[in-house]
């Protein structure tokens, strides 16, 4: 006969403890509850507090974020113009108006706890203010259509006397006052003689010899060299001399520099009338000059 099955007996409770009631069981779950709710409150105030002390830094994250688009954009743009030669853009400069101070939060997060802690975020703020409008400003000349010159110029026709017109601010040329002229020699082996001359203040006539020579194969590239024959190799010995614009005659020309800090305007007389002088700033403001500082260069003072 098989024995009869019986449910498993409770446990007994240890010896000395008294069970619970189940008013007291719930008692003691309430109170459970309730401290645990009293632990994530403090846990949530504790990152709160954390949250509203990184606040500007989450705020400068947000601003490098922004930055790093901008940056990004504007190297495409860069890279864009050099693929499509140099395109003029027409359009504002925007980079110009944006708060680069604030870029300096997409380098700020990136650099090692150790470097972050040794350096203040507000130096590298006034630094990310003052040089990045200068990288601005590099890249706005880089986007600028790079300068052309004249097709096929003729060296033979354009040696001999020229008279300077107008000119771009030059330090070589401070001490000239009047009669500012340049002639030119074709050599053999396609080099050309440059001998420059002009008047001071004093009256005193100066002159100094140099030599240039076609760096391109349309002959409009020059590069010419004051310096004595044993320096020439030094670096920096070579200008660069560009004939942007010659007029069909060969009667007057516009001269600068790739750079756009040096230009010319050249005549083979020493008097230039009105229309004709507009004629040759149309062209150098075409190649993205500032013919706003042009000095006019006074001729005839000293005629002999």
């Amino acid at each position: 006969m098989s024995a009869q099955l019986q449910p498993p007996a409770r446990p007994e409770a240890p010896a000395g403890i008294v069970p619970a009631s189940l008013d007291q069981q719930i008692m003691a779950a309430e109170i459970a509850i309730l401290a645990r709710e009293q632990r994530l409150r403090l846990q949530a105030s504790r990152i709160s507090e954390q949250i509203h002390q990184k606040l500007p830094a989450l705020g400068a994250g947000a601003a490098s974020m922004a930055g790093g688009v901008v940056l990004r954009r504007l190297f495409r743009q860069r890279r864009g113009v050099a693929d499509t030669g140099g395109a003029v853009s027409t359009g504002t400069n925007w980079l110009a108006h944006l708060p680069w101070a604030q870029l300096s939060a997409f380098i700020w997060p990136l650099l090692p706890l150790a470097v972050r802690n040794r350096f203040n975020p507000k130096l590298v703020a006034g630094l990310m203010a003052t040089a990045v409008p200068l990288a601005v400003a590099h890249f706005k000349v880089a986007r600028q259509a790079p300068v052309t010159t004249a097709p096929l110029l003729d060296l033979r026709r354009y040696a001999g006397r020229w008279y300077e017109i107008a000119r771009l601010p030059l330090r070589t040329e401070d001490q000239c006052d009047s009669d500012v002229t340049a002639t030119y020699t074709l050599l053999r082996g396609g080099r050309v003689r440059v001998v420059n001359s002009c008047y001071t203040r004093d009256g005193v006539q100066e002159e100094v010899r140099g030599i240039a020579r076609a760096t391109g194969g349309d002959g409009a590239k020059l590069e010419v060299s004051f310096a004595p024959r044993a320096l020439r190799w030094l670096p920096g010995s070579w200008a660069p001399y560009w004939v942007l614009h010659v007029d069909p005659d060969y009667g007057a020309a516009v001269v600068g520099t790739p750079d756009r800090k040096h230009l010319w305007l050249l005549s083979r007389t020493p008097l230039m009338d009105d229309s004709q002088l507009q004629r040759l700033l149309l062209h150098a403001r075409a190649q993205g000059f500032d013919t706003t500082k042009l000095m006019r260069t006074p001729q005839g003072l000293h005629a002999s």
